[in-house]
């Protein structure tokens, strides 16, 4: 028996574990990438169903061989990618390292652009099985409004809507669906990493920020949706008959969308307002 089989990148933590231990729930047959491996006594791991995959998303070989990995056991249909695997780099434009800015885009944008690459090989013979693939990316609040200091987060979630509407308007041709699943802050350990980054705000004329990132980003994660609404929003995309291009998953969702059509210098006040 043929099942489907989705791939999920980025499956160790937040949201890219509770949508794989949902996909799992839901009968789906799970590839999850993660960069070290789980250990013996993970839940995940001994999932009947899961098959752990082990790749950064910036190594293309490692990407492949894993890609080779679904296509060899070869009795599941790929039907589906989600692209989850990201990092938030915080920090001034003016003093970020560089080698960190690259991470940036390197993880959200180019990493996501190589798994796309090498699995759509896959998708497109799941389509001729007579499946309807899809690739689901995940994206950002950030993928449309800039707050200050997360620029380098936002421009690569931008880079991520555009990736994503060109790529499924490259594909309906051939009947396969991209689509985008954009959080507000979630309560995952994104937050908790970026608060460990503070090298761009150090010893410069930033500096005087850095006690104010702690209960900024706290209360960021104490507002925030619940990963399980986001891995929801992932499973719809994957299997509605036609799902939404684009969807917002926050608390405020109409404050987002009202301050995103506002002009540039209201946008301005709003976001300067927060952060004094």
């Amino acid at each position: 028996m043929h099942h489907k089989s989705i791939l999920v990148t980025g499956v160790s933590t937040g949201i890219g574990l509770v949508t794989a231990r949902d996909l799992l729930r839901r009968g789906f047959r799970v590839y999850g990438s993660v960069r070290s491996p789980l250990g013996e006594d993970d839940d995940l791991a001994r999932h009947p169903r899961f098959t752990e995959l082990h790749f950064d998303v910036r190594d293309r070989e490692a990407i492949r061989a894993g890609i080779q990995r679904i296509a060899a056991e070869g009795r599941h249909h790929l039907v589906g990618v989600v692209n989850n695997a990201g990092v938030a780099v915080p920090g001034p434009i003016e003093t970020t390292d560089e080698a960190e800015y690259r991470r940036q885009f390197d993880v959200n944008v180019f990493g996501l652009i190589s798994v796309c690459q090498e699995s759509l090989p896959l998708l497109h013979a799941s389509r001729e099985a007579g499946f309807r693939p899809r690739i689901v990316n995940v994206s950002s609040v950030s993928g449309y409004l800039t707050s200050p200091f997360m620029a380098f987060y936002s421009s690569s979630k931008f880079a991520v809507e555009a990736l994503t509407d060109g790529l499924r308007r490259e594909l309906m041709p051939f009947g396969i669906d991209v689509v985008s699943v954009a959080p507000g802050p979630t309560k995952t350990p994104i937050w908790a990493k970026g608060r460990a980054q503070t090298s761009g705000f150090e010893d410069n004329r930033y500096s005087y920020l850095i006690p104010q990132l702690a209960p900024y980003t706290q209360a960021a994660e104490r507002g925030g949706v619940e990963p399980q609404l986001v891995a929801d929003a992932i499973h719809a995309a994957l299997t509605d008959k036609v799902p939404r291009a684009h969807v917002l998953i926050m608390k405020k969702r109409w404050l987002a969308k009202l301050i995103r059509h506002a002009p540039k210098r209201v946008q301005d006040r709003f976001f300067t307002k927060r952060v004094r």
